[in-house]
């Protein structure tokens, strides 16, 4: 029994080693590659829908990838016997696809139908790569999904979370903290429960959005992440989501990824919603979301910013939460707090109308 705890604290120790030293090289080489591409020339030019008024270089996220990309070859080099097989390289593989189809949106502003279509058959790879989710926590018990039907949900899920990462990429500093916030939790989650390829992949994405921050977090941004970073963000975050599940099957995290972005997927949701209520083409753009409208009632992107990151921090501590009090994978307890934040969603909304 001693040995079996040595080597479980070995294999601790050595996931930790692995995860400092590729997020260290991930933070430097996306704080590097985001400072290039603000004299690279790539610019974001203000439309009736933005929240900025000034041109500004987008495609910051090319540092994530340049991040992502130099935290596996470190892992790759120097800790080779962590990766339990290809699923790390297929994802990130995967991933610069969705990178270089939102760099050719961000110079040529492409249909909205392609480029759906596009993420949609990316994400099919992806649960190729990874698994789908076949077991959904109810609680006391679990029920074992058809696999066809699970293959379809955990190709949704990753294709929901790109598109809302995507859609809430709006306000100066809002998707990187939130998103760093999310993925640094994903990230203890991973090491608490001793799933390494996902804590590996999530620390390497929360290292990365670190290194964007310092451009980005400001009342004047240097540098957007643009659809190159939104993209390739979203659909990291979403597949570290989905091989955490994979990873440790038997403690219900299914709902952790949901649960961490819940202030974005609340507010895409929603916003959709109403849309749809008013009749309104979903594939045009807009400028209809929560945080868009806090901006256009005054707030600063910054104060917007630290709003949604303190809603994030509730969301994470629930997490953590759960998992110490055994609450995670309880159905009830997820509609709950699905019905709690869409609550607070509406109420806010309802105060906005009445200020303007």
């Amino acid at each position: 029994m001693v040995g079996s705890g040595d080597d479980i604290r070995r294999g601790v120790m050595d996931t930790l080693s692995a995860l400092a030293h590729s997020a260290a090289i991930a933070f430097s080489l996306s704080l590097a590659f985001t400072g290039f591409m603000i004299y690279a020339g790539v610019g974001d030019i203000p439309e009736k829908r933005s929240s900025h008024d000034s041109v500004t270089p987008t495609s910051g996220g090319i540092g994530f990838t340049a991040a992502l990309g130099g935290a596996m070859l470190c892992t790759g080099l120097y800790y080779p016997y962590l990766l339990d097989g290809p699923v790390l390289v297929k994802i990130l593989s995967i991933a610069l696809g969705l990178t270089l189809l939102g760099l050719t949106d961000d110079i040529y502003a492409g249909g909205s139908r392609f480029k759906m279509a596009i993420v949609a058959g990316l994400s099919c790879l992806a649960v190729l790569a990874i698994g789908p989710a076949t077991v959904l926590p109810l609680g006391d018990i679990s029920l074992t999904l058809p696999y066809a039907l699970g293959f379809c949900g955990s190709i949704l899920w990753i294709f929901v979370v790109v598109n809302a990462i995507n859609f809430m990429d709006g306000s100066n500093g809002m998707m990187g903290l939130c998103l760093f916030i999310a993925s640094l939790i994903l990230t203890g989650l991973a090491l608490v429960v001793g799933a390494s390829q996902t804590a590996l992949l999530a620390g390497a994405l929360a290292a990365g959005l670190l290194g964007f921050l310092p451009y980005n977090l400001r009342y004047k941004a240097r540098i957007f992440s643009g659809d190159a970073g939104s993209l390739f963000a979203g659909f990291v975050f979403a597949c570290a989501a989905l091989l955490l599940v994979n990873e440790a099957p038997k403690m219900g995290l299914l709902y952790a990824g949901p649960l961490l972005i819940l202030p974005f997927l609340t507010d895409v949701f929603i916003t959709l919603i109403r849309r749809v209520r008013r009749k309104e083409n979903l594939l045009l753009a807009h400028n209809q979301h929560l945080y868009q409208r806090l901006i256009q009632a005054g707030l600063s992107h910054v104060r917007v910013a630290i709003l949604y990151s303190v809603a994030t921090i509730v969301c994470a501590l629930i997490v953590v939460n759960g998992l110490v009090l055994n609450y995670l994978g309880s159905a009830w307890v997820f509609s709950g707090i699905i019905t709690a934040a869409s609550t607070i969603y509406v109420f806010v909304i309802i105060q906005l109308k009445r200020i303007n």
